[in-house]
């Protein structure tokens, strides 16, 4: 069916009547005159006048045709092709609309946003809609994902949930909804069926892979995809804060505090001193400047110092086109200060020979100012004039035996909180230690074993390590940033255990023969840990790795239930956040960055029990509280940031989205709000008036050349 955006213009047809009327005018006879001497001559020209007459008639129709033809043109002609719905438009149609409200619609070149765009066009098409048509109406974000909402007649209620739509901070998830899409027109009787995607295109927004299989479901349930650029194919600029690594944290203490951050221009033109400034506490710390290539990233380095105690702050760059990513959020959380016990079994004359030596470099690196651990170590005959109720943990580093009083206390110790680890050694004998330590090992102890390392046998060749099933927490940071070294880790001797551990015992590390490394065990309100090798270089390297130290400290925190480095750690938006809940927690009390609260009771996940906050969906600084036995109320913090990934604003091509579709009838086009242009009402449009003009072009020339002759 041919329609016209310019309707009124058709009155330009009336022109095609100007050359017949002067053809009418010029057909008034002249007054004629008999002259014999050239009567013969008429009789030879009538051939002559037959030939002129037919010009006459053809440049009539040529003129006639060219005004015609370029008022038509004007009027802008074009041809509506429907899905698969009647021609006629009256067949009744089923329509899910997705609008993206990713943050990247927040994109703005003078006063209305993207997402402002995308609002009004899908009014318009709720506007075109017949008393007969269904639709729903769906946002793309996966805050949304399980938004399934049913068809509605009702016009107004439907404009109601477009009012009601707001852009958010997640990254856009095209596919997902295209699946809500499909489920909810599935189950419909309608002839028609038909989804409207309202984008600006972002390439990121595509699972590629999603195709494989949703393209013939699609092909299946839908007559016609409509896609809706309201970007309108404009490439967009962006310059985006993309990074933030904490450097060097002095938790706990004063300090200097270091940090890189990057910056990524996404545009096609080099940017010159864009300033970045620091925050901390919502007061300015210190700046810098970036010097990007286009298309490229440059990391800078920010240095400042903060005094004791937790702090938040933020990195921000000036205001864009896209201002959502243009500020990155960071913490530092002041430790629990951890005071722990080591008792050394084997103490040497060389300090390098003590079973504590390397440990007590992992518990406190630099001395001084620089862990939030403090060691003390002793002797087993020094250990008498010691309380363990003074210490946070005690460390059993290949203790051949202790006295039965300091056993009983060492039990109660534990019970009533406390937290122990046992490291093995060539004094440790395993019947005494399991009838004197039986109700704190997490496994009873079996036997030695030893790998010499210098034969290509392979039960003789050194054990390495891995991590069994489940990520323990101790390792679940730890893995992501060590997991390539620890095939390198060599044990030449290690202590087999039992085959049944005791009830409540975790393996947070195993050998690469799958016996446990690493056990822990709830016992009362503290922890036990055993570690079925030495602590120090005598049956294994671990002390020489760089994964020792972090480790040692991660495993410190964890049973001694202080803020674990997790919380440094960057949460992106809609991510769930866990935060391991220490053994006499009540609720821990959580204030998002609009100032809402929210009360949260532990969870137990994988037999461990935690905190778990899911409504994640603003970027800013979350504030926590723990309130447990104690009352302890020290609040500490974690950042929320956008995902970086939606901050590139490369497009997908409409030959790619095409291909994409496979079967599927899919109609791209773009949409500018303010103007006056088709209304998007889902059918293609096929335009026509370029042909017009091409027409009376064609009619000039061969009018041109007619009338010479």
């Amino acid at each position: 069916m041919i329609s016209f955006l310019n309707p009124l213009l058709l009155i330009g047809i009336l022109g095609a009547a100007i050359p017949v009327i002067i053809h009418l005018i010029n057909k008034k006879k002249a007054i004629s005159h008999k002259f014999a001497a050239i009567d013969f001559l008429f009789q030879s020209n009538k051939r002559i006048y037959v030939k002129f007459k037919l010009r006459q008639l053809i440049l009539l129709v040529l003129r006639a045709c060219l005004f015609a033809f370029l008022a038509m043109a004007l009027a802008k002609p074009f041809i509506k092709s429907y899905g698969a719905g009647g021609a006629d438009g009256k067949t009744p149609t089923s329509s899910v609309i997705i609008v993206d409200e990713s943050y990247s619609m927040q994109y703005a070149e003078k006063t209305n946003t993207l997402f402002h765009s995308a609002k009004d066009a899908a009014r318009n098409i709720i506007g075109n809609l017949t008393k007969d048509d269904k639709a729903a109406v769906i946002g793309c974000s996966p805050a949304n994902s399980k938004d399934v909402p049913e068809l509605e007649y009702d016009k107004e209620k439907l404009t109601a949930i477009i009012d009601d739509l707001h852009s958010g901070y997640s990254t856009t998830d095209i596919t997902s909804a295209l699946d809500r899409a499909i489920e909810i027109l599935i189950a419909d009787e309608a002839p028609v069926k038909q989804i409207f995607i309202i984008t600006d295109l972002a390439r990121n927004g595509w699972d590629l892979q999603w195709f494989q299989n949703g393209q013939q479901k699609l092909h299946n349930n839908v007559a016609c995809v409509h896609i809706v650029d309201v970007s309108e194919g404009k490439e967009s600029k962006n310059v985006a804060l993309t990074g933030l690594e904490l450097r060097n944290n002095a938790f706990g203490t004063s300090g200097d505090i270091s940090f890189k951050a990057t910056v990524f221009n996404y545009s096609p033109d080099k940017i010159k001193n864009l300033l970045a400034q620091v925050f901390v506490d919502q007061k300015k710390v210190t700046q810098g400047f970036f010097n990007s290539e286009a298309n490229s990233a440059e990391t800078k380095e920010f240095c400042f110092k903060v005094e004791k105690g937790s702090h938040f702050g933020w990195i921000e760059i000036p205001d864009d086109n896209l201002i959502t990513d243009n500020k990155r959020y960071f913490t530092l959380n002041e430790e629990q200060k951890i005071d722990a016990l080591l008792i050394d079994g084997d103490p040497r004359t060389n300090i390098y020979e003590s079973e504590t030596f390397y440990l007590e470099k992992a518990l406190n690196p630099a001395r001084e100012h620089a862990s939030s651990i403090k060691p003390v170590i002793c002797s087993v005959q020094e250990v008498e004039g010691l309380k363990f109720e003074d210490f946070d943990i005690v460390f059993f580093c290949n203790v051949e035996m202790l006295p039965y009083e300091k056993v009983w206390e060492l039990e109660k110790y534990v019970k009533e909180g406390g937290a122990v680890i046992f490291s093995l050694g060539d004094k440790v004998d395993s019947s005494y230690y399991n009838s004197s330590f039986g109700s704190l090992l997490p496994h009873r102890l079996h036997t030695k074993k030893t790998f010499s390392g210098n034969t290509l046998i392979t039960e003789e060749q050194p054990l390495h390590v891995k991590i069994s099933g489940e990520t323990h927490p101790v390792m679940r940071v730890l893995f992501e940033m060590h997991s390539t070294m620890m095939s390198s880790i060599n044990f030449y001797q290690v202590f087999y255990l039992d085959p049944t551990p005791l009830e409540g015992a975790k393996t947070i590390l195993s050998f690469s023969d799958n016996t446990p490394a690493i056990i822990e065990r709830q016992v009362g309100k503290g922890k036990a840990v055993l570690f079925t090798s030495s602590i120090d270089r005598d049956w294994t390297d671990l002390p020489v790795k760089p994964l020792f130290v972090p480790l040692i400290q991660q495993l410190c925190r964890y049973i001694s239930g202080s803020v674990t480095g997790d919380t440094r750690h960057e949460t992106l938006v809609g991510q769930s956040w866990q935060f391991p809940s220490p053994y006499d927690a009540e609720n821990l009390e959580m204030t998002n960055p609009e100032g809402t609260k929210t009360l949260l009771s532990p969870q137990v996940i994988e037999n461990e029990k935690y905190f778990v906050y899911n409504e994640t969906h603003v970027p800013g600084i979350y504030s926590c509280i723990i309130n447990d036995a104690s009352q302890l109320k020290n609040p500490f913090f974690f950042p929320v940031n956008v995902d970086v990934l939606e901050s590139n604003p490369e497009k997908i091509g409409e030959k790619e989205l095409t291909a994409l579709m496979g079967e599927t009838n899919v109609t791209i086009r773009s949409f500018r709000s303010g103007e006056r242009r088709e209304v998007v009402t889902g059918e293609a449009k096929k335009t026509l008036w370029g042909i017009f003009l091409l027409l009376v072009f064609g009619l000039l020339v061969a009018e041109s050349f007619i009338s010479r002759k």
